[in-house]
């Protein structure tokens, strides 16, 4: 669904619709029949529109993927949270969910109103309740994987870790489970067996403190993550290393509820998109591991799509 200012956009599909009627009836090209035709579609698209019931919200409860410790994210999440409501006029509450699953549950009982996916729960959103993509940041369009291990671990790459203990995060993590996944299958590594013993640990930092404090060989994690557990010192390069990085793959996303007035998706996405716009929220979008944001769509996730249905068909053969 195409986010735009009403009035443009149906400038834009009116006027795109008319020429492709014109191209196949060119014999109708008096001013009077030009008129009907625009007037019929004018019609027909505000009919559609009311046919769909939408809401406006006072409160906008905001819910993240639980892919770290609830203190770090609600460090990470409150300087946005702040600037929405200030950009909005919204009441805006943050939640964190237990679980990917129930954050998607959230979801589907309009418990929340606006989430930050990984990308395969935005898929899971998308196909269950119509969620609405809005924004990404720039990092989410082209992300990676990570495989952690220890320094002292004398493998060079993952094809050298044959037998070893391995840690995924969540089930439903994109790049802690499922791209890391298709990628070793596209590498003839089939994970179940290949690897000794595997385990979910449910969320990546965790994954990389359990490499960290020697539960298992190789992590399975967010590069993101891995990057800022470096950098604070949750991890330290003397003592784990990156022995693999993924292609890149779309990730992250910000999708809204799909019965939001248009206005008002149109207005959160555009406060988003503002943060671009000041120079002062240079460490407001370093917090958030971003250098922008930009608009997101449906087709961003196609790929991510196809591969998460082939991986869900081999488990259910499997």
């Amino acid at each position: 669904m195409l986010l735009a200012d009403d009035s443009i956009y149906d400038r834009f599909v009116i006027v795109g619709l008319l020429r492709i009627y014109e191209g196949r009836f060119k014999v109708m090209v008096n001013i009077k029949k030009r008129l009907a035709i625009l007037f019929c579609l004018i019609f027909f698209m505000v009919a559609c529109s009311q046919d769909e019931k939408t809401r406006t919200i006072d409160t906008l409860n905001i819910a993240v993927l639980p892919d770290q410790n609830k203190s770090q994210i609600h460090d990470k999440y409150l300087p946005l949270i702040e600037y929405l409501k200030s950009k909005t006029g919204l009441h805006i509450k943050l939640l964190i969910p237990q679980s990917y699953k129930e954050l998607l549950h959230w979801f589907s009982i309009k418990k929340i109103d606006l989430a930050n996916f990984g990308g395969v729960t935005f898929i899971e959103a998308k196909q269950r309740n119509n969620a609405i993509p809005l924004v990404m940041r720039d990092v989410d369009i082209r992300f990676s994987s990570a495989a952690l291990v220890l320094v002292s671990n004398s493998a060079n790459s993952i094809q050298d870790l044959k037998g070893a203990s391995l840690a995924f995060g969540s089930r439903l993590s994109t790049s802690g489970h499922f791209m890391p996944r298709y990628f070793f299958e596209q590498k003839n590594i089939i994970p179940e067996t290949f690897f000794g013993n595997i385990q979910y640990s449910g969320f990546h930092d965790t994954t990389a403190e359990w490499v960290r404090d020697e539960k298992v060989e190789v992590g399975i994690v967010n590069l993101g993550i891995a990057n800022e557990m470096f950098l604070d010192g949750r991890l330290s390069h003397n003592k784990v290393k990156v022995i693999w990085k993924s292609p890149p793959f779309a990730d992250y996303v910000w999708a809204i509820q799909s019965d939001i007035s248009q206005s008002q998706k149109v207005m959160i996405r555009d406060a988003f998109l503002s943060i671009n716009q000041n120079p002062d929220n240079k460490r407001l979008l370093e917090n958030l591991g971003a250098n922008y944001f930009i608009p997101a769509g449906e087709d961003d996730f196609t790929n991510l799509d196809e591969i998460v249905q082939k991986i869900k068909q081999q488990e259910i053969v499997q």
